[in-house]
């Protein structure tokens, strides 16, 4: 048999094709990857006499139908899964996982090939309840979260190759995944990047409170479910895969570091990842009984394949240590700015670094129209939104009125936010029953600041019934950011870039932060480029400044229950031009009654004293505690 594995020089699919050819030594495998961040040709070393590789984007058409010739099964592994890259780079996503999936179906069905398996993800069904016993099936409805364009976009890919399998009737599988763990995984992800600072000497990062549950796999599990699936799997079937391992992110941290040998004194919490869900596990009934698969590392051997996998880091130090200098690419929607994406051991997440990279943006040409792709993700992400809601009791029961304006409300880019946000709201609050809503209240738009009151009818255990209501932006849960501006000059960090401006009470000036609300569909990036120049005057693309890097400082929820603003802070280091403030020397400070304010990094007791602003307190206290910045 010959197999077409994609993107099987990355974690996953390198771990299947060592899998498969240990197992079927007499099948042929050619391997297609476009070896991006995370795609290693190193993870194929030991198999490379019995692979034959190309190196390929799926969505390039005329490379992968060659590689598709006389193939007898497709096992499509290839997608961009770094989430942190989502943010700021989404087009990248819709892109390859989506469209890629889309071309390499078509592809496939006119090469005749009999035989297509999809690797997917359980991020897919969105989130469950922390303090729960329920799991992930197959009849789970898809509810990812709207603002994790990596589970955003898998989901489509899902549904593409359902629709593609109701229309052609092509042999098509698919397989929902979680959390894996073994060799060869990039040394950014949770296990890896325990083991790799335990090595060497550097804190264990615990993001948030270390609740965060995910459901583990080995990935030899993994490739063994996915054989049973080729063989024996029904076509236009779904399954799960799980080991029945859901732990933990508290758990998984302590128990690599006591296997490891350490103390748990290296633990160290830092602040939350962006899109961080509360719980995934998975109900894996289904492909245990009928195709009869069994995971060999249960979760009572668990410590046994955790062993293994730290023993994998020690003997392997040449493999990673590599790994750790790699840097992603990412560019603005003008495609003039561009970043490279690299890996901060102390907090556990990626950093953003700026720099002239013309070589790389050379090499990866872009052949898309991403307002077009935009488009269709809106219309995939209202969707998603409105399934979500039509599972919900207190949707059902309230008035057509009340369904109708929401409708409405969701497909109006302003506002699309806050049917997002009661996609979100379950059918209790406090351990009470939500009945229905009630009533939607609009603010006036024309007082400058947009937001809808919703009041719901809520019963008691006595079933006393009463009114609770809440203020919601028209923006939703996705609340925009708030940027604490460096600024260097000559390579050091000199002073801070703030703004003095109108706050409420009316005629105060008070500190505070650059940024705000994003545009629809507006990257990370672009977002920061434009709030540095609306809120301090500073142009990037006129090189008033250049971007150095962007450093994530968390989520912030300054009222909780009041509301639902939850914004993203960010640390974003700029190189001032010499021609810009030349007069402001390091320990100068210079004010604007109302304007950037450039505040000296060595007397920032001083302006913290005079702040009262949330947003820029809480991104000064967690700048501290961000070690190599200042």
């Amino acid at each position: 048999m010959k197999l077409l594995v994609t993107g099987g020089a990355g974690f996953i699919g390198a771990n299947f094709v060592h899998y498969w050819v240990k197992k079927y030594p007499k099948d042929k495998i050619t391997v297609v990857d476009a070896l991006t961040y995370t795609g290693n040709l190193e993870n194929l070393a030991l198999v490379k006499k019995e692979v034959e590789f190309v190196e390929a984007d799926i969505n390039d058409r005329p490379k992968i139908s060659q590689a598709l010739k006389r193939v007898d099964a497709v096992i499509h592994f290839a997608a961009e899964s770094h989430v942190d890259r989502a943010i700021f780079d989404p087009s990248t996503y819709w892109q390859t996982n989506v469209h890629g999936t889309l071309t390499l179906l078509e592809e496939a069905q006119k090469a005749g090939v009999p035989r297509f398996h999809h690797i997917s993800t359980d991020e897919v069904y969105g989130e469950l309840p922390l303090d729960s016993d329920a799991k992930f099936t197959e009849k789970t409805p898809y509810s990812p979260r709207p603002d994790n364009l990596y589970a955003l976009s898998k989901a489509e890919a899902d549904k593409i190759v359902l629709d593609f399998y109701q229309k052609t009737k092509m042999y098509i599988t698919i397989s929902n995944c979680s959390n894996n763990y073994g060799p060869y995984q990039f040394p950014e992800k949770y296990i890896p990047i325990i083991v790799t600072n335990l090595i060497d000497k550097i804190k264990v990062p615990l993001h948030g409170d270390g609740r965060n549950v995910r459901d583990w796999i080995h990935t030899r599990d993994h490739s063994s479910a996915i054989d049973l699936i080729l063989n024996k799997g029904k076509s236009g079937e779904t399954y799960l895969v799980g080991s029945n391992n859901d732990r933990s992110n508290s758990y998984i941290a302590k128990k690599v570091v006591n296997l490891f040998g350490a103390n748990e004194t290296v633990i160290r919490h830092v602040s939350d990842r962006h899109s961080n869900d509360r719980r995934y596990a998975i109900n894996a009934t289904k492909i245990m009984e009928e195709l009869g698969w069994k995971p060999e590392i249960t979760r009572d051997k668990f410590n046994e394949g955790l062993k293994e996998t730290i023993a994998w880091y020690k003997e392997n130090q040449g493999w990673w240590r590599p790994l750790l200098k790699r840097k992603a690419m990412i560019m603005d929607s003008s495609k003039s700015i561009s970043a490279y994406i690299s890996l901060d051991r102390e907090s556990g997440k990626t950093k953003f670094v700026f720099g002239k990279i013309e070589k790389q943006v050379e090499k990866k040409e872009t052949v898309f129209d991403a307002d077009k792709h935009f488009v269709e993700q809106n219309l995939v992400r209202y969707e998603i939104v409105m399934k979500n809601l039509n599972s919900k009791k207190w949707y059902k029961a309230s008035s057509d009125e009340v369904k109708n304006e929401i409708k409405t409300l969701g497909i109006n880019p302003s506002t699309f936010g806050y049917v997002e946000d009661l996609a979100g709201r379950e059918d209790h609050i406090n351990g009470d029953l939500i009945l229905k809503l009630e009533k939607i209240e609009h603010a006036d738009s024309k007082y400058g600041i947009y937001g809808i009151g919703s009041w719901f009818e809520v019963e008691n255990k006595k079933k006393e019934k009463r009114m609770e209501g809440y203020y919601s932006w028209g923006w939703g849960p996705k609340s925009g950011a708030k940027l604490l501006v460096l600024v260097k000059r000559n390579g050091e960090i000199t002073h801070l870039a703030t703004q003095r401006e109108q706050k409420f009470p009316t005629g105060s000036v008070e500190y505070t932060l650059a940024g705000g609300f994003p545009k629809l569909n507006e990257s990370v990036l672009d977002f920061i480029i434009r709030s540095i120049q609306k809120d301090l005057n500073l142009s990037v693309t006129k090189n008033d400044v250049g971007l150095d890097q962007i450093i994530s400082l968390g989520r912030l929820n300054p009222d909780s229950g009041m509301t639902n603003n939850k914004p993203n802070l960010y640390a974003v280091i700029v190189n001032l031009s010499d021609e810009l403030y030349k007069d402001v020397k390091k320990g100068d400070k210079f004010e604007e009654d109302e304007g950037i304010v450039l505040w000296p990094i060595d007397k920032l007791a001083d302006l913290i004293n005079k702040c009262d602003d949330a947003y820029f307190l809480s991104a000064l206290t967690r700048l501290n505690l961000t070690k190599n910045i200042l």
